[in-house]
C-alpha cells in the first residue's frame, strides 16, 4: 500500500510505503493533525501534519 501526501509549497509529495497505512484526524492543544500510521513487517511508525498544510492525499494499494 502506498500514501502520497501532497503539501502547500511543495511539488513533490510525501511518499508513505507499507503493509498497511492509516490516516487519522487528530487534534492537540487545538491544533488540527493528520496522524500517519505505517505498518511494515509487525513495526508502526507514526507522523504528525498538520491539516492546513495539506493540500492533497492519494491511497494506492
Amino acid at each position: 500500500m502506498e500514501v502520497k501526501i501532497y503539501l502547500k509549497g511543495q511539488n513533490a509529495p510525501i511518499t508513505y510505503m507499507g503493509d498497511r497505512i492509516d490516516v487519522l484526524d487528530f487534534k492537540m492543544n487545538g491544533v488540527d493533525y493528520k496522524q500517519i500510521r505505517t505498518f511494515k513487517k509487525g513495526f508502526s511508525k507514526s507522523e504528525l501534519i498538520e491539516t492546513k498544510a495539506i493540500t492533497r492525499i492519494y491511497e494506492m494499494e
